[in-house]
């Protein structure tokens, strides 16, 4: 849920920081789950600008885009605004937690739906994210099938792993 910024309310004044410029995709996206999980352990419900920078290729940087997707994704936890409509900069997005993210175990999980936004064999995921270990890939696209976020089918011979 997108929440519409109220011009007269001092949002900096209730807000905490955290930048994750200096980081990869990977780590920023754990870090902002860190901080937001934190945040929400010390019953601050306050507003949290997110730093991500626009990137210097001209249409938004990796971790503005997968943070972004990742709010989305996450819309029944918390509230955001993105840094244009609310005050202009596309390089911060506000982020107002609510409930509990998912912890950096469950980063696997994400990175599969990211990928498979278009469809994709079982072994071009095990093969893309190989250093997780292929019994914890496929393990994490079974899970991920039984709880709906994963469409699975068949293609020719090869099973496909799709994201809804």
């Amino acid at each position: 849920m997108t929440v519409v910024g109220d011009p007269f309310f001092n949002y900096n004044y209730f807000m905490s920081k955290l930048d994750l410029h200096n980081h990869t995709v990977k780590e920023a996206l754990a870090a902002f789950v860190r901080f937001y999980n934190a945040q929400l352990s010390r019953k601050d419900g306050s507003w949290i600008e997110v730093v991500h920078g626009y990137g210097s290729t001209g249409d938004g940087g990796e971790i503005r885009k997968r943070l972004r997707l990742f709010l989305e994704r996450n819309k029944r936890k918390l509230y955001y605004e993105t840094g244009e409509r609310r005050s202009g900069n596309p390089g911060v997005t506000y982020v107002k937690p609510d409930r509990p993210l998912p912890n950096a175990t469950d980063a696997l999980q994400n990175e599969i739906l990211t990928y498979c936004a278009t469809a994709r064999t079982e072994s071009k995921i095990t093969g893309t994210f190989r250093n997780y270990g292929q019994q914890k890939v496929k393990a994490a696209l079974k899970r991920m099938v039984k709880d709906g976020s994963l469409r699975r089918f068949q293609k020719g011979a090869y099973p496909h792993y799709q994201a809804k």
